[in-house]
C-alpha cells in the first residue's frame, strides 16, 4: 500500500494557499485507488518542540562524541529526553515509511514557518536520516522518494526569492536526504488586499500550481 506523507506548516484557515495545494495533490493521490494511503501531519495544530538539546542532533551511538565536543549532561550533550526521543523517533519512522511525501512550505517573514524549521531539526539526524562518517557511511534511507515542496508568498516572484525558503529546503532534502525534490509554487497571495499585485495573475498563477500538484499526485511512482 503506497503511502503519501502530507506535511503542513501554515496557519490553519481558508486562506492557506500551501494547505489548498497540498490537499489537491493528496486528492489526487487518494483518487488513484483504496490502497493509495494518505497519512497526514500538520505542523500548526501539533507543533513540535524546537531545538533544545545537543543530543536532538545526533544518533544515540554518538551523543557521547557530541558531549566531548562542548556539550555536557547538563545541556543535554549526551542525554536526550524521553519525550523528544519519543516524538523524534516518531516523526523519522514517519518520514522513512512513506512512499511519497509533500510538503507545504509558505513563505513567511522572508523564512520558513518556525514550525516547520523545528520538524527539520528533528528529523535531520546525521547517522540516521543522513549519511554520516565518511566514504563508508550507509546509503540515505530517504535516498531517491519522491518529495514536493509547496510553497507560497504575499508578492511577486522575484530574483533569489526563493533562497528564503525553497532553496534550504531542497539542499537537505535534495542533497543531504537525496530524495527526489520536486518544487510547486504560487505568489501575489496577497493581492486581495494590495490590487497592484494584480488579482488576474494571481488566480492564473495559483491555479498552474493547482494544476501541477494534482499531477504530481496522480503521477508519483507510476
Amino acid at each position: 500500500m503506497p503511502v503519501l506523507l502530507q506535511i503542513d506548516s501554515a496557519l490553519a484557515d481558508a486562506e492557506s494557499r500551501t494547505r489548498q495545494l497540498t490537499a489537491d495533490l493528496a486528492r489526487s493521490w487518494a483518487a488513484r485507488g483504496d490502497s493509495f494511503d494518505v497519512v497526514t501531519r500538520d505542523l500548526h495544530a501539533d507543533q513540535p518542540p524546537h531545538l533544545s538539546q545537543r543530543a536532538q542532533h545526533w544518533p544515540p551511538h554518538l551523543r557521547g562524541a557530541a558531549a566531548e565536543a562542548g556539550g555536557t549532561l547538563a545541556d543535554g550533550g549526551a542525554e536526550l529526553d524521553a519525550a523528544t526521543a519519543g516524538l523524534q523517533d516518531a516523526l523519522i519512522a514517519e518520514l522513512i515509511t512513506a512512499d511519497v511525501v509533500v510538503i507545504g512550505a509558505p513563505m513567511y517573514n522572508y523564512n520558513m514557518a518556525s514550525t516547520l524549521k523545528a520538524w527539520v531539526d528533528l528529523v535531520h539526524v546525521p547517522g540516521v536520516t543522513a549519511p554520516f562518517g565518511g566514504p563508508d557511511a550507509p546509503a540515505a534511507p530517504l535516498r531517491g522518494k519522491p518529495v514536493v515542496i509547496i510553497t507560497a508568498q504575499g508578492g511577486p516572484l522575484e530574483p533569489g526569492i526563493e533562497d528564503f525558503v525553497t532553496a534550504p529546503l531542497s539542499h537537505l532534502l535534495g542533497t543531504v536526504f537525496g530524495m527526489d525534490v520536486h518544487v510547486v509554487g504560487t505568489s501575489r497571495t496577497l493581492a486581495g488586499m494590495i490590487p497592484e499585485l494584480g488579482a488576474e495573475e494571481a488566480a492564473a498563477a495559483f491555479a498552474a500550481a493547482s494544476t501541477e500538484a494534482a499531477r504530481l499526485g496522480s503521477t508519483l511512482l507510476s
